[in-house]
C-alpha cells in the first residue's frame, strides 16, 4: 500500500496537476544524483534534482508471489552525469534508484512509488536503457561461502594476502594501439609473460577510470595484446600509462607455485568431484 500524505491524497482528490516525477539515483560509491521532469529543479530528501529532458521510466511491474518488481528506465546522455563511458566502466551497475511523485509547488509533499536498483545498461549514440528491479531481487541472489575446489579470494584482498606490489607482480606499460572495443596493444611490459597475465587486473595510473579484469592476454614480440572484461574507457589514447598485475585462476597449485600462498587459499582442494558419486562401488573401499 502506498503512504500518501494526507495533504496530498486532498489535493489529489481535487484534481490537483503539479505532480512531477522525481528520480534519485544512488550509486554503489555512495554518490546520490536526482532528476526530475518539471522544467527547474526541486531539493528533496536532500539531493538537488535537475531538470532534465528524455529521462523517462516505463512500466514498473509488480507481481503476486513474491517476484521481485520489474521495468525500465530511459534517458539521454546529456546530462553530464551519465555518460557513455561511466556506463561502459560499470559505474553505474547495480545503482540504487528511487522514483518520486512529488508536488513541484510544495516538494515536501511526495509519495515513493518505487524502490529498487538498476541492472543491465545499454546505450546508444544519444541515450541509454537501464533494467531495473525491486529490492526484493536481492534475496534471489548468492551470498555467503560455498564449497569449491576454487578459491574464492579475491587476489590481493585481506583474505588472499597476496602482496601485488611486490616485485616480479607487477608490469608497467602503455597503450600502443587500441584494436577494438575491449582489446588494446601494451608495449613495455615484457616482464611478465601474457600467460601470467591471464586473470590479473589492469589499472590506469593517473586517471579516474576504474580496474579492469584481464580475460585473455598473448605475447607479439616485446608487447602484448590485451582483452579487457569489459569496454576500454572512452579517452584512452595512445601512450596512456597501464599497470598490469599478475592473475590467479583461483586454483590451489597457482596459488602454490605462482604466489607462495598456499596457506591462504580459500577453497577445498582436495573435495572429492562428481566423479566420486557415480564410482562404482567396491568391497575395497
Amino acid at each position: 500500500m502506498i503512504d500518501i500524505p494526507p495533504a496530498l491524497q486532498a489535493m489529489l482528490d481535487a484534481g490537483v496537476t503539479t505532480l512531477c516525477w522525481v528520480w534519485i539515483l544512488t550509486r554503489r560509491d555512495g554518490a546520490r544524483f536526482g532528476f526530475t521532469d518539471h522544467d527547474q529543479a526541486l531539493e528533496l530528501e536532500g539531493v538537488n534534482c535537475e531538470p532534465v529532458s528524455g529521462f523517462s521510466h516505463g512500466d514498473l511491474r509488480s507481481e503476486t508471489g513474491g517476484a521481485p518488481a520489474r521495468g525500465a528506465v530511459f534517458g539521454q546522455l546529456d546530462s553530464g552525469v551519465i555518460t557513455r563511458a561511466d556506463i561502459a566502466a560499470g559505474v553505474w551497475d547495480g545503482a540504487g534508484l528511487a522514483l518520486y511523485r512529488v508536488d513541484w509547488t510544495e516538494p515536501s509533499l511526495f509519495w515513493r512509488a518505487f524502490t529498487g536498483e538498476l541492472g543491465e545498461i545499454r546505450h546508444g549514440d544519444q541515450g541509454f536503457e537501464a533494467d531495473v528491479s525491486g529490492l526484493s531481487a536481492r534475496l534471489n541472489r548468492t551470498i555467503g561461502w560455498a564449497f569449491s575446489r576454487l578459491c574464492d579470494a579475491e587476489l590481493g584482498d585481506a583474505r588472499c594476502g597476496v602482496d601485488l606490489d611486490a616485485a616480479g607482480r607487477r608490469a608497467e606499460g602503455a597503450v600502443s594501439e587500441q584494436i577494438s572495443a575491449r582489446a588494446m596493444r601494451v608495449s613495455g611490459a615484457s616482464s611478465l609473460d601474457a600467460s601470467a597475465l591471464i586473470h590479473g587486473v589492469l589499472s590506469w595510473p593517473g586517471a579516474s577510470w576504474p580496474d579492469q579484469r584481464i580475460v585473455s592476454a598473448r605475447n607479439e614480440g616485446a608487447e602484448r595484446v590485451i582483452e579487457l572484461e569489459g569496454a576500454v574507457p572512452e579517452g584512452v589514447t595512445v601512450g596512456q600509462a597501464v599497470h598490469l598485475n599478475r592473475g590467479c585462476d583461483k586454483r590451489f597449485e597457482t596459488c602454490a607455485s605462482r604466489f607462495n600462498n598456499a596457506l591462504n587459499f580459500r577453497g577445498c582442494p582436495h573435495m572429492p568431484g562428481n566423479d566420486a558419486l557415480v564410482r562404482p562401488v567396491s568391497a575395497r573401499r
